[in-house]
């Protein structure tokens, strides 16, 4: 064969200096040529299609996986809210078994009101944000319940906030009502006279006695039946030494025939503070307490205001 009809290639190894000779002939290089030209156009424009395919859907591909981690985030709040939804009930049953029983406590009616029953509405914050193709229909399904939830969480607890400020507000005004009514002996002892008509000692005629007198010894301590403030202490006929007590409400007490008077007119009392001294002042027989309630101006049986 010519040499002019075939190619030569040299190949040469560095560091050595050998060297290899390819010879191959012009037909069978143009032949491969002629096969492998079609083949590497296919490669390459099937290369340029996929860039340019990738590069058209780079937008959308990024825009699924921002939606993927999406829905990912999503649905672990769904998870916490619903969670904390729960916790939420559990609470809210809690805090009206703990009204009701308050209620029963302080002898108020407890009505059985049903938060359910108010009505509820408007979109949902969170899912009106999302559009359809940003989350399937069960995840919206399920933002709306849980909106719902939470409304009816919120009226549920403004309710029962307002009957606890009513319940409160209540409790203060027994707890003052209590604390300024008459409600305790003045001093233990025996009972010698009660509240009544009986026969006077000491004109042997029949007149009402307006409180109880109550046997014990000198110097046992008189103590105030309620809160109030002292408007007399001193001497007045009949009582001897007396401390009067105006507990407001047209309520006030006396107590009579002191050995000693241990408070002052204008101080203010509380409930089982010190009076005085058990003595026997004034007109009496022998050493007792001559106790009295008046209310509206009239005299009332004190055992009426005894609790114990």
């Amino acid at each position: 064969m010519d040499t002019k009809d075939q190619y030569t290639f040299m190949l040469f190894r560095t560091g050595n200096g050998r060297h290899r000779k390819l010879v191959l002939p012009v037909k069978q290089v143009k032949l491969v040529s002629l096969l492998l030209a079609p083949l590497l156009a296919a490669l390459f424009c099937g290369a340029l299609a996929a860039i340019a395919l990738y590069l058209v859907n780079l937008h959308d591909i990024n825009d699924y996986g921002r939606l993927a981690r999406k829905n990912r985030e999503l649905e672990k709040q769904v998870g916490y809210f619903s969670q904390r939804i729960s916790d939420l009930n559990d609470h809210f049953a809690r805090l009206q078994e703990s009204n009701a029983r308050v209620k029963v406590m302080a002898n108020l009616t407890v009505a059985p009101g049903r938060v359910e029953s108010v009505g509820l509405g408007g979109p949902d914050p969170l899912a009106a944000e999302l559009t359809v193709s940003s989350i399937d229909a069960e995840r919206k399904r399920q933002l709306a319940a849980m909106h719902r939830e939470l409304q009816r969480l919120e009226l549920g607890f403004a309710h029962e906030e307002g009957e606890l400020k009513q319940l409160s507000t209540h409790l203060k005004e027994q707890q003052t009502l209590l604390n300024f009514t008459p409600s305790i002996w003045p001093v233990r002892g025996w009972v010698s006279s009660h509240f009544g008509y009986r026969v006077s000692p000491f004109t042997g005629r029949r007149e009402l006695h307006k409180g109880l007198d109550i046997v014990n010894r000198r110097g046992t301590p008189v103590v105030s039946t309620a809160d109030g403030e002292v408007v007399f202490a001193g001497y007045k006929n009949g009582y001897g030494k007396m401390v009067i007590v105006d507990h407001g409400l047209d309520r006030i007490t006396k107590y009579g025939h002191l050995s000693k008077i241990t408070v002052h007119s204008g101080d203010t009392v509380t409930r089982g503070q010190e009076l005085g001294k058990i003595g026997s002042s004034g007109r009496s027989t022998g050493p007792h307490l001559h106790y009295e309630v008046v209310v509206n101006g009239k005299a009332v049986d004190p055992v009426d205001y005894l609790l114990d």
